[in-house]
């Protein structure tokens, strides 16, 4: 998987929006207004994930291309290699859908209610 692969696989999640909230070498993707993937242009092929911070060191120890992200909090985030020799697409769509769904899970009953996520 490349970065336009994440970047489409991310916009395919509903409610999700594409910004570049720091600077204009960093793309971020939200849904409702929360972050949940991350793409640093000025390091081709990394990948920015959130991550329950129990999962975290089994991903680090397993997969070589798996590290904590740079600049973000320990544990709760990780970045991938997408041309990792050990990150297949298939392993990329499943920490993608988990980071989703683990920002998701900290709404409101009402903002999932809105979102039509009940």
């Amino acid at each position: 998987m490349d970065i336009e692969e994440a970047r489409i696989l991310c916009l395919s999640k509903p409610h999700t929006t594409e910004e570049m909230p720091f600077d204009d070498t960093y793309v971020t993707f939200k849904v409702a207004g929360k972050i949940f993937a991350g793409l640093p242009l000025e390091k081709p092929g990394i990948y920015v994930l959130k991550c329950d911070p129990e999962a975290f060191d089994d991903l680090v120890a397993e997969h070589p291309s798996i590290q904590q992200a740079w600049h973000w909090h320990k544990k709760h985030w990780i970045q991938i290699q997408l041309n990792g020799p050990d990150i297949s697409d298939r392993l990329v769509r499943e920490l993608t859908d988990r980071s989703y769904e683990l920002v998701v899970s900290k709404f409101t009953k009402k903002l999932k209610a809105e979102l039509g996520f009940l």
